[in-house]
């Protein structure tokens, strides 16, 4: 009966969940998210992950998004974001499945409160935090459980441990210690998760450059990236890493503050009687080393997602360890916030609107680029709009498909990028304003509705426009 019920209320939180995943599958375009999108694109068209194309990022989310584009084949780009968010609903919730039936009440728990805070936190987006929540979430469930897992579970977490490692590698340290632990609690076992993350690398790396994926995501990240892109820079901000759940009882009216303090009480107040779920704090401290207010949300806090889903199920597994005379105010609490009018299922969005703002002017660039082009053509975006480049039929001007800030810190990109732009022959096509003075030199700004846009093409390639291919680009307001 009660595994009837949760599986009941399992298929309701879904469903709620799909309302919103389908009302918001249009919603904030993220650089990062498009990034995967072209990339994989790219992939699929033979170019080589962090050998051909540049990226700090980890790979299984640009071959996660390139079987995906096998897979649907979606023409234009709004299939492409439609069928990519509806694919990221579909992993949630598997994992959701899984958590459930694997840990019942704490796992259902956990879906119900994470399935609907992570819009918040951009998890509905092919993110690397967003396909690494759910397998930290499974091992931390397990590790929490203290039972030993049997045969078919242990090689399962290391298929979870391939997923975080190759996935996000700010939860490396958090993932070091939960193993450091199953190593002196497995003892001999620890080989099983060791033999399937073992096999699985070998079969991503029989086709993928393990000394490319070193360079790229490990030594240039840890020289380059890190440095530039770190926000802890002063002793108060370690203080707010450090305290980080405290503060939610400062961070003003975010909704996604009041939850977090709704889910560090129940779990300090298991504390209470348990002192030995002091022990997990230290983890939590490991899984968020950059978001410093409990408020951030957005782009300003997607990277909190893993955290997020792990402070969750301390939550949910510390309502196990509490009398019921404990557990009614929490549940009290949490319902209040869970029928708070600003949660997601309350809100009305208009898909149609949401596509206009956030990506039609995206798709008109990308069709102007298409009409444009001659094989061969070379394209730099230097604008972080990577998904004009998709399906264009256009190479990488150089390695690079998103031009980061921190990039030109790496030697051999910026020896790259002064060869292609300042050498005898630059792209052929820009999308971006970075270089005025090339621009102004060597290119013709493509006019939209009379107005100069971030669409460049080189000078001798504006020559060669034909009459049909200017028909072709005025029925989105492209002019000379």
């Amino acid at each position: 009966m009660i595994k009837k019920l949760s599986i009941l209320l399992l298929i309701i939180i879904l469903a709620l969940s799909w309302r919103v995943s389908q009302s918001r599958s249009l919603s904030l375009h993220f650089v990062d998210e498009e990034d995967h999108l072209a990339g994989a694109d790219l992939i699929n068209h033979g170019y080589k992950l962090h050998e051909r194309i540049q990226s700090n990022h980890q790979p299984l989310v640009y071959f996660g998004s390139a079987v995906i584009q096998k897979l649907t084949r979606p023409d234009n780009i709004f299939m492409l974001v439609r069928l990519t968010r509806l694919a990221m609903f579909a992993y949630g919730a598997l994992w959701s499945l899984l958590l459930v039936g694997r840990f019942s009440w704490t796992g259902l728990i956990f879906v119900l409160f994470f399935e609907f805070l992570k819009y918040g936190l951009l998890g509905n987006l092919l993110l690397m935090e967003s396909l690494a929540v759910y397998p930290a979430v499974y091992l931390f469930g397990v590790f929490l459980g203290g039972d030993k897992p049997r045969l078919p579970e242990l090689l399962f977490l290391g298929f979870c441990s391939f997923l975080i490692v190759f996935n996000l590698v700010p939860l490396w340290p958090w993932l070091g210690v939960i193993w450091l632990v199953w190593l002196i609690k497995l003892k001999s076992k620890i080989i099983y998760p060791i033999i399937s993350f073992s096999i699985l690398s070998l079969l991503l790396f029989s086709f993928y450059s393990p000394t490319a994926w070193f360079k790229e995501t490990i030594y240039n990240n840890w020289l380059y990236a890190i440095p530039a892109l770190n926000q802890i820079k002063t002793s108060l901000d370690w203080q707010k890493i450090i305290g980080f759940p405290f503060y939610s009882f400062t961070t003003g009216n975010s909704m996604q503050a009041q939850f977090i303090r709704l889910f560090f009480s129940g779990y300090m107040l298991a504390a209470i009687f348990n002192w030995r779920l002091l022990l997990l704090y230290p983890l939590l401290l490991l899984a968020n080393n950059r978001v410093l207010s409990p408020g951030s949300a957005y782009y300003e806090g997607f990277h909190l997602l893993p955290w997020l889903g792990l402070m969750i199920a301390v939550f949910s597994y510390c309502l196990t360890k509490l009398k019921l005379k404990f557990i009614l105010p929490l549940a009290v609490w949490a319902l209040i916030l869970l029928l708070n009018k600003n949660m997601p299922y309350f809100g009305k969005t208009d898909v149609d609107y949401e596509y206009f703002v956030n990506y039609s002017t995206i798709d008109d660039f990308n069709f102007a680029v298409k009409n444009l082009t001659l094989p061969g053509d070379r394209m730099a975006i230097t604008a972080n709009q990577p998904l004009v480049h998709w399906q264009t039929g256009t190479d990488l001007a150089t390695r690079q498909l998103v031009y980061y800030g921190w990039e030109p810190n790496v030697p051999e990109l910026k020896a790259d990028y002064e060869r292609v732009f300042y050498g005898d022959n630059p792209p052929e096509i820009i999308y971006g304003n970075d270089e005025p003075v090339l621009l102004a030199e060597k290119y013709v700004n493509i006019f939209r509705y009379g107005q100069p846009t971030e669409l460049f093409i080189r000078n001798d390639r504006f020559s060669q426009i034909t009459d049909s291919q200017w028909t072709a680009l005025a029925t989105r307001g492209f002019t000379k």
